[in-house]
């Protein structure tokens, strides 16, 4: 028996509006394979993520699909691998606030794993493979979009670490049929805080300016600012 509080588990699905969603499932999806050797029991979470991963993926895949008319499928896979990362669907598992619903054995709970990534993303991968087995598909559909897909769109709009060089040479490969080119134009300050500005050029003419403590840093922001400009 996976002793998780039914009522604590009805009040979270109702804040989630998945009031149909089967407790006992749900209760399964975020147990974590620690507790259940510590309790003796048979079973765990890690089927049902197996089931959730492959949920997720296919809705993710059809809204990109669908929102990205124009895109190429390099584009469109490396959306994809961005939206369903450890690092971003953790996130989104904190926000839903799994971290405190989870059953952990008492090593896991030592050593932080209630707040790592890759353990919140792995339950709530197995918590939407068990909302699809208890719910309707429009439901599971919508609850994917609506606090997954679409929290995580506008945090990647922010997010310092993606690659505005690939997407910009998708981008000019594709409009242009050619490579968009760096040149570095000044670096300042002592070895060890230097700033280096970078410009990107597409055919001879300039399409943004960036700035950065490394080289690379700066050409991935000139790229944002590039695909700005082409995109507006």
């Amino acid at each position: 028996m996976i002793d998780q509080p039914h009522d604590r588990l009805a009040d979270f699905l109702q804040s989630l509006g998945m009031n149909d969603a089967d407790l006992e499932l749900v209760s399964l999806s975020l147990t974590h394979r620690s507790y259940s050797f510590e309790h003796g029991l048979a079973v765990d979470n890690e089927r049902l993520e197996f089931l959730g991963d492959a949920v997720l993926g296919f809705i993710v895949s059809r809204y990109l699909y669908e929102n990205n008319p124009e895109a190429d499928e390099g584009y469109l896979s490396k959306r994809k691998a961005r939206l369903v990362s450890r690092s971003i669907l953790g996130r989104q598992a904190k926000a839903l606030g799994l971290g405190n619903l989870i059953l952990l054995g008492k090593g896991e709970e030592l050593t932080g794993g209630r707040r790592r990534s890759s353990l919140l993303g792995s339950a709530l991968e197995a918590l939407i493979g068990a909302l699809y087995l208890s719910c309707t598909w429009d439901e599971v559909d919508l609850f994917v979009r609506a606090r997954i897909i679409q929290p995580s769109e506008r945090l990647l709009q922010f997010d310092v670490f993606a690659d505005y060089k690939s997407r910009l040479q998708e981008k000019a490969q594709k409009e242009f049929h050619c490579v968009p080119e760096y040149k570095l134009m000044d670096e300042s300050g002592p070895d060890h805080q230097k700033s280096f500005r970078v410009e990107v050029f597409i055919q001879g003419a300039s399409y943004g300016v960036g700035y950065g403590s490394r080289i690379k840093v700066a050409e991935n922001a000139a790229a944002r600012i590039a695909l700005d400009h082409l995109n507006r």
